[in-house]
């Protein structure tokens, strides 16, 4: 049971650990975790567990210890210690979506059940990381380290290719089949979770939207005669484009229309995958429930496929893709005796259509922030404020030469799907 090596991953020693972040602290953690009052902590090292520029919501540790009891010699292990920006703009615009305290409940009473469906149909399998403390006096969960089991995220420079983006699709289906089950037991379990990244909540990260989606215009608008046509499109598509996304994330009580638990940031560094001794991946976990939300699964799918997927498949396998989650979903399930109403493909289908805005907002929004790899800049602040330093920010992202390719060739799709076209063509 020991594990008596620390996982290469560990980068320099932080520098602006939390005061309570100490050796009391987490020999208080593990006493609790492990149900062992004789812990000793010997040794504990704060290190950076996520580089600048791939996490803008939170403050992420990995904390190296070492420490033994009277019931195993002395070990090193590492955990990861995940916070909330609490100060400043960020803090303050955090607050509005309830991040923290959705993630907590999500790891405390959400995970357990989805995890415990999975155990029942004789599917076992890490699936989401384990919590092995929920503080809500100081905000934060303590995990399980999944990297000295192996497990580590894809270049998200480089997405996912159709192997990862399989096993993360049908992650996703399991995750959203389970919630079905769970709401049809427990009719309010999901209330709560009513703010995802777009939302009618708060406009506390409307600035970034209309700052991103107004310099990708100017871009555009760069580009030369032969796009001045997208370049209209996207000036009469600015002042309903929060909208159409807002109607997304919308759910008709009336309607019949698939509704699921959704991660609601769903991409590929959100995602921790295992391989095997060729390099092969095995197995999926998914992280980080900030911006879950109950509501169409699309919100996930299109998500996942316009940020994460390698751009071959971003600009032709679609529709395949949305197959293999229709039926991934429908067999998990009719597997976890799911007695509700499930549509038929073509009706899944109808209904994924009138959510297709997602992709616009994924790739036009999510999609440039999430491929920059200049991280010098890249801070909450730079994507909240509107000083010359946000602006030159968000110029630059949108300015970036891997990303343009991929709006280059998304554009002509997402206008012959009437994406870009007036809000009454949504309808």
């Amino acid at each position: 049971m020991p594990e008596n090596t620390t996982p290469a991953c560990l980068q320099d020693e932080a520098t602006d650990v939390p005061d309570w972040l100490n050796a009391t602290y987490v020999e208080q953690m593990l006493r609790c975790a492990f149900k062992d009052a004789s812990i000793k902590v010997r040794k504990l090292s704060v290190y950076y567990a996520v580089p600048k520029g791939n996490n803008y919501a939170s403050i992420i540790f990995r904390i190296g210890v070492t420490y033994h009891s009277q019931l195993q010699y002395e070990t090193t292990r590492t955990f990861i210690v995940k916070g909330m920006i609490t100060e400043g703009i960020p803090g303050e615009k955090l607050r509005q979506y309830d991040v923290q305290r959705k993630e907590m409940d999500v790891y405390q009473f959400v995970v357990p059940e989805l995890k415990q469906l999975m155990t029942s149909i004789g599917e076992p399998g890490e699936l989401y990381p384990t919590a092995l403390i929920v503080d809500r006096e100081r905000e934060v969960i303590v995990f399980k380290d999944l990297a000295p089991d192996g497990y580590r995220m894809v270049d998200r420079t480089q997405g996912m290719d159709m192997v990862h983006m399989k096993m993360a699709i049908k992650l996703m289906a399991q995750m959203h089949a389970g919630s079905l089950r769970m709401r049809e037991q427990q009719p309010t379990i999901f209330e709560s979770y009513n703010r995802s990244i777009v939302t009618r909540q708060t406009d506390a990260f409307y600035p970034m939207f209309v700052h991103i989606f107004n310099a990708l215009t100017d871009e555009v608008g760069k580009w030369g005669a032969e796009w001045e046509y997208y370049h209209v499109k996207l000036q009469q598509l600015a002042p309903n484009f929060v909208e159409y996304a807002q109607r997304v994330i919308d759910n008709d009580p009336a309607s019949d229309e698939l509704c699921v638990f959704v991660q609601g940031d769903l991409w590929v560094n959100n995602f921790l995958f295992q391989y095997d001794a060729q390099g092969a991946p095995v197995d999926v976990v998914v992280l980080d429930f900030q911006f879950c939300t109950y509501g169409t699964p699309m919100i996930d799918f299109c998500y996942l496929f316009y940020t994460s997927a390698r751009d071959d498949i971003r600009q032709s396998c679609f529709d395949e893709l949305l197959q293999y989650y229709y039926y991934e979903l429908v067999g998990y399930a009719r597997r976890f005796q799911y007695r509700g109403k499930l549509p038929t493909l073509f009706q899944f289908l109808q209904q994924a259509q009138r959510k297709m805005f997602f992709a616009v907002y994924s790739t036009f929004i999510a999609l440039p922030v999430q491929m920059n790899d200049n991280t010098e800049d890249a801070d909450f602040e730079a994507l909240m404020c509107s000083d010359e330093r946000a602006r030159n920010f968000k110029r630059m992202i949108v300015e970036n030469p891997k990303y343009q390719p991929i709006l280059r060739g998304l554009l002509p799709q997402f206008d012959r799907k009437g994406l870009l076209d007036k809000l009454d063509s949504l309808d």
